[in-house]
């Protein structure tokens, strides 16, 4: 498989409309057996600043000598930007490889209507990338909201949600606390999540905390 084809395979999925939860993505890495367990991850959420911060973390870890993988989105000329370890875009042969490893698994389930959307699948590629390459610790930017989102399928170390906004409305709710509670999703159990929101926003991201054991905010 030449890369324009595996790359043109995943653009092609961009045709699906997304479905609320991570099942799907949880399927596509079941099928890949579940390379990302064995890293360690950073959720970033928030309706500004999510990608400058989560770049930021990245460079900060690397500078302290670990290994860092980091998922972003979108990506300006070619789908690779979004995944790099250590600085380095994923290359033509892994994207090559990847696709090669899912593509008839997606394509039994575009048959059924059942296909991973785009951002599922390139957020699959970053997490089977990030596995083969045992890096340390991953950065995601989430791509939308929190709760729903693909990149939620991990079980993140720490998190953060950097401001909230009116956005997305017809997804994440009508008003600026319902979209705080929805990022506020990305908190995980037994470990910090940090904010820079304020106001009604901070005190709806308290009010999913109160939910999550243990969340140190």
């Amino acid at each position: 498989m030449e890369y324009h084809e595996a790359a043109d395979f995943v653009f092609d999925l961009r045709r699906f409309r997304p479905k609320p939860g991570t099942e799907s993505t949880a399927r596509l890495l079941a099928h890949l057996e579940d390379p990302h367990e064995t890293v360690d991850f950073v959720q970033i959420a928030g309706s500004n600043g999510k990608g400058s911060t989560a770049r930021m973390l990245e460079r900060t870890l690397r500078e302290a000598g670990y290994s860092v993988g980091l998922y972003t989105s979108p990506h300006l000329e070619d789908l690779r930007e979004r995944v790099r370890v250590d600085g380095r875009k994923i290359p033509r042969s892994a994207v090559c490889e990847y696709v090669e490893a899912v593509r008839k698994y997606i394509t039994d389930r575009a048959a059924d209507g059942e296909s991973p959307t785009f951002f599922e699948a390139m957020t699959a590629m970053a997490l089977w990338r990030f596995g083969r390459e045992d890096v340390d610790i991953a950065v995601l930017e989430v791509g939308i909201g929190g709760k729903y989102d693909a990149t939620s399928v991990v079980d993140p170390v720490a998190s953060a949600v950097t401001s909230v906004t009116l956005e997305h409305t017809g997804i994440l709710g009508d008003t600026v606390e319902e979209i705080a509670r929805d990022k506020a999703h990305v908190a995980p159990e037994n470990a910090p999540l940090v904010t820079g929101v304020t106001g009604s926003a901070l005190e709806a991201v308290r009010d999913r905390l109160r939910v999550v054991d243990d969340v140190r905010l």
